[in-house]
């Protein structure tokens, strides 16, 4: 598993933005709308370039906490907690 991507308008690839794109099409699709254009236009950089500022954001804000997040790991007699690596982008 590599870093967590927030994502850019010019590459979703694997990255949040991808997934909060595909979350909203989901929602669209479930209401009876229709889905997000692909295309190339303004309208689509525009939504992608937001897709990709929320992701960002995201990913900044949990790699700046990443000691909020512990994993309780059993050794039996004593727990021990570690932190995971998260890295961005």
């Amino acid at each position: 598993m590599g870093a967590l991507k927030g994502g850019s308008p010019d590459d979703m690839a694997d990255s949040l933005a991808l997934e909060i794109e595909q979350a909203m099409n989901e929602f669209l699709l479930a209401d009876g709308l229709p889905a997000l254009p692909t295309d190339e236009s303004d309208i689509t950089r525009e939504r992608r370039r937001l897709f990709a500022a929320i992701g960002r954001g995201v990913v900044r804000h949990l790699v700046a906490r990443r000691q909020s997040f512990e994993i309780d790991v059993d050794t039996s007699a004593n727990d021990v907690f570690r932190h995971p690596d998260l890295t961005s982008d």
